[in-house]
């Protein structure tokens, strides 16, 4: 069984990168050896990591972080997980304000004395929205993509960047209001990336059985 847990990093309810994350994920649905976890950062309340050590000392299996929030779920789900899919817009170049503190908050997974280092061997799918071309795809691909390698994660390639405005040019369509649907190429990189993720952890499942076995 393949474990994914995917969220959305946007603000914005039933946005572009909702929209994108759901169209992506539609790659697993015919494949009853995958199940499924999404969460959308919109529906939470989530804070930035206080870096304040309990969890140096303090964690139980039952409870990663001295805040209780959004994140309460997340934890477990993560815990659970093969393949982590983060899609998040792009904003100022970077990731998402909402992304960014649920990263932080993972620093439970680096110094916890109770859940330190089980991010290791995860894969990790990075999806991105932008609205212009040259509006940060790319360097927010290779924050997600570094933030993957921090953990001992495995990134998935190169994964999906998708345009959310017609040929990334800032024009939109009247009556449509998912343009990430509009662009193809971008929803074929995104999809694609999903597919590569879930592949990387059907192999990295087989192969710890092998060596288990051996």
């Amino acid at each position: 069984m393949i474990h994914i847990l995917a969220v959305s990093g946007s603000p914005v309810k039933e946005g572009n990168t909702e929209a994108l994350l759901t169209e992506a994920l539609k790659v697993t649905s015919s494949d009853p050896e995958i199940q499924r976890a999404i969460f959308n950062l919109s529906e939470l309340a989530i804070t930035g990591c206080q870096h304040c050590n309990w969890c140096l000392k303090h964690q139980s299996p039952e409870k990663y972080c001295a805040i209780s929030d959004g994140m309460d779920d997340i934890y477990p789900a993560l815990t659970r997980s093969d393949v982590v899919i983060l899609a998040t817009p792009v904003h100022i170049g970077r990731m998402s304000g909402l992304m960014a503190n649920m990263i932080d908050r993972l620093r439970v997974f680096v110094y916890g004395n109770a859940h330190r280092g089980k991010l290791k061997d995860k894969v990790g799918v990075s999806l991105i929205v932008a609205f212009l071309r040259h509006g940060g795809l790319e360097s927010t691909l290779s924050i997600l993509n570094s933030t993957f390698a921090l953990f001992n994660m495995i990134p998935a390639g190169r994964g999906g960047l998708v345009l959310s405005s017609l040929d990334g040019k800032g024009k939109t369509a009247k009556g449509i209001r998912h343009m990430v649907l509009e662009d193809g190429f971008g929803l074929s990189s995104a999809k694609e990336a999903v597919r590569r993720g879930v592949e990387i952890a059907k192999i990295i499942q087989a192969g710890k059985k092998a060596l288990r076995s051996a």
